[in-house]
């Protein structure tokens, strides 16, 4: 498993919660939809992180929501320009299908900073025939959406109504039943992983074209 230095290029702020971190990439290669872990080099802490850059850029980034008593992510939003993380991986079989890239229709379904692999995917394929519902709390936390195609794109906000939609992504499923053709890749919570799951399996999607990445 690959272990190196990497240099921090920039934090950067996009809610009060929530920033992406860019490293230098280096050589560093992977499949778009895995995950690293990112590790203090001096103490040897460390979480995983879904890669939230493209396979194009010479960068690469991490979409980080600082969790309250969560001593990790409050280390990487402290970090300055210069300063060094280990990168360890990549990991993860999160990955586009043959199927997949070649023009199948996809649904991505992400919670907060689930969106992670999805926007690594768009950004490193151009023929992808996909929608993505993205469930947050508040407008605001549509991290990235400049990436996606606008009509390709749902955010469906929980607190206020000032998204596409105004409710949880299990709401909308169940408003809107879904093409039982469709391959769909799942990347959030765990309560979501399941509820949707459960939802997409009686609409008639068949288990073998439903992916998974739980965000804990």
């Amino acid at each position: 498993m690959e272990k190196n230095l990497h240099q921090v290029r920039e934090i950067e702020q996009l809610t009060p919660e929530t920033f992406l971190i860019h490293l230098d990439r280096q050589n560093f290669e992977f499949k778009p939809g895995q995950y690293v872990i990112l590790r203090n080099p001096e103490t040897g802490e460390g979480r995983e992180y879904s890669i939230y850059s493209s396979t194009r850029e010479d960068r690469l980034s991490f979409l980080v929501r600082e969790i309250k008593d969560g001593d990790f992510s409050r280390f990487l939003k402290h970090l300055k320009p210069g300063s060094s993380l280990m990168v360890e991986g990549p990991r993860g079989f999160f990955i586009l299908d043959e199927q997949s890239l070649n023009g199948h229709p996809l649904l991505f379904i992400a919670t907060g900073t689930g969106i992670s692999p999805f926007h690594s995917f768009v950004n490193s394929y151009d023929k992808l025939n996909y929608q993505v519902l993205h469930g947050v709390h508040f407008a605001d936390e549509a991290y990235g959406r400049s990436a996606f195609a606008e009509d390709r794109f749902c955010l469906c906000t929980s607190r206020e109504d000032k998204g596409d939609y105004f409710g949880r992504v299990s709401y909308y499923l169940k408003e809107k039943p879904v093409d039982k053709e469709l391959i769909c890749y799942l990347c959030g919570n765990s309560d979501m992983i399941e509820e949707v799951t459960n939802m997409l399996e009686t609409h008639g999607i068949s288990p073998e074209n439903i992916r998974t990445e739980v965000f804990f």
